[in-house]
């Protein structure tokens, strides 16, 4: 028969090896907040230090880190949201690859392994705290990396929408809407992103100091809140864009670009306030026999190292990927005359990314069509961009956009330029298809994560008719000759 002290030395032992299990499989993403921190302004260093101490005291004077247990137990919420943040920050890394977010996930399940050494009722205490310092910490260092892009899109996408259902002409291009008057660009500040972050803490935070529990209602509200912010934002690009583009009153925009958005964040606060009373709050007195019960509770969790050794292990596994790089170069056949161009200081920032994509700018000339064009390959699709944005910084106005298939196989868009003056037109390609649409750009790096894609993004020297045989012409080419070398890598 093993004797007690055996029984409990070989219990220590499994939990620090589940401890260091746990740690070492997520090291990718500790390493990747440990290096973001160099990138930090001192400023939001400092509010960041002030924020993790202030949180750290609350947990330690409400007893949130007294365990009663050296062993883990069967705490079936913990032991979810430990399990539930491992497989979901895997798969985030897998699809998006967005770390903030799978730094998130693994706050949130590193609580849950915590909660299966305390006191269920204790644990659930803290758990609004932990969701706090989930969303401060990860969005502290870098706050927009990959996350406004598609907040922005969405909200040009129903102000464009609004805009044409009240017979104003409004088309809307990824994070840019095109009017007759006009072009509106929902840039960073206008995405909402920063509301949508904040009003989550504000949630959080009302929902801790009123003691409300974390349960369905209060998910329904946290959701609720969110659409309350994206409403808002969305009647303030709205605004602004009517107001800007329709009136001509760009001061009056200036002037009300800010208080519109304060007011729309502390119209959807004040209402989401209101709906959170309805959630339950914490029930102040417990049963003195619960604990004792909970503790004689056992349970067999001997699976549960084997099981975060193997999620530990693939979190290690890096997507299998062909990296761009391997493309030596993407050679254009003789007929178009080639030189190369050097990036501007600001492309060759944009580029200069972990994902090392394959980036040619090219001065050609082909019969009597001239311009420059850019080329870049890359897996990844933060590697790319909608060139309509490099075209408006870089001063040319937009006319008008429209998609167009040229020479039957290349679905690109075609675009207007300096009142008609000039043309331009782009597409993304891989070894099988062609798209327009930079958001079926960003699905298929979900969908199909091996793929390498190719933008092309030309710029004419004049106006050009997409219909001609010279276009035609060439754009075939130049599609042939990119599928040529997409194929001999695959």
């Amino acid at each position: 028969m093993v004797s007690q002290p055996i029984v409990k030395q070989q219990g220590h032992i499994r939990t620090i090896f589940l401890i260091a299990a746990w740690f070492l499989g997520n090291i990718w993403t500790f390493q990747w907040f440990l290096s973001s921190l160099k990138y930090i302004s001192a400023l939001n260093l400092i509010v960041l230090g002030i924020v993790v101490t202030f949180l750290l005291v609350q947990l330690g004077r409400n007893s949130f880190f007294q365990l009663e247990s050296i062993t883990p137990r069967l705490n079936l919420y913990p032991l979810c949201l430990m399990i539930g943040g491992e497989i979901g920050a895997i798969c985030l890394k897998w699809l998006i690859n967005i770390p903030q977010l799978t730094f998130f996930c693994f706050i949130l399940g590193s609580y849950g392994l915590l909660g299966l050494f305390m006191a269920e009722s204790t644990w659930r205490k803290g758990l609004t705290i932990t969701a706090i310092a989930a969303c401060v910490i990860p969005f502290s260092t870098a706050f927009n990396s990959g996350l406004g892009f598609p907040v922005r899109v969405l909200t040009a996408h129903a102000v464009a929408n609004t805009l044409t259902s009240f017979n104003l002409s409004a088309v809307s291009s990824h994070d840019i809407i095109l009017m007759e008057n006009g072009i509106a660009q929902v840039d960073l500040p206008c995405s909402g992103m920063k509301s949508l972050w904040t009003g989550t803490v504000f949630l959080l935070g009302a929902t801790w100091l009123e003691r409300r529990q974390l349960g369905w209602r209060w998910l329904l509200v946290a959701i609720a809140n969110l659409l309350f912010l994206v409403i808002a934002n969305i009647v303030r690009v709205l605004a602004l864009v009517v107001i800007i583009e329709v009136w001509q009153q760009p001061q009056i925009a200036h002037i009300l670009h800010l208080p519109l958005g304060i007011i729309g964040f502390i119209f959807a606060s004040v209402i989401t306030w209101i709906f959170l009373q309805k959630v339950p709050r914490h029930i102040q007195k417990e049963s003195a026999i619960q604990p004792a019960n909970h503790l004689k509770q056992k349970s067999n969790l001997n699976w549960l190292l084997p099981l975060v050794i193997v999620l530990g292990l693939i979190g290690q596994i890096k997507p299998s990927q062909i990296s761009p790089i391997s493309l030596d170069a993407i050679a254009l056949p003789p007929a178009i005359v080639t030189e190369n161009l050097q990036l501007t200081p600001a492309e060759a920032n944009f580029f200069d990314n972990p994902a090392n994509p394959l980036v040619q700018k090219l001065r050609f000339q082909s019969d009597q069509l001239s311009g420059s064009m850019l080329m870049v390959a890359s897996n990844s699709w933060q590697s790319h961009h909608p060139p309509e944005l490099c075209f408006l910084g870089n001063g040319f106005k937009v006319d008008n956009m429209k998609s167009k298939l040229i020479s039957d196989s290349i679905h690109a868009r075609w675009l207007s330029l300096q009142d008609g003056n000039l043309s331009a037109t782009y597409w993304f390609q891989s070894d099988q298809d062609t798209t327009d649409d930079f958001i079926s750009r960003i699905w298929e790096h979900i969908t199909h994560k091996n793929k390498t894609w190719v933008l092309i993004s030309v710029l004419f020297d004049e106006k050009e008719n997409p219909n001609s045989a010279e276009i035609q012409d060439f754009a075939r080419n130049i599609y042939q000759t990119v599928n040529k070398t997409l194929n001999i890598k695959y």
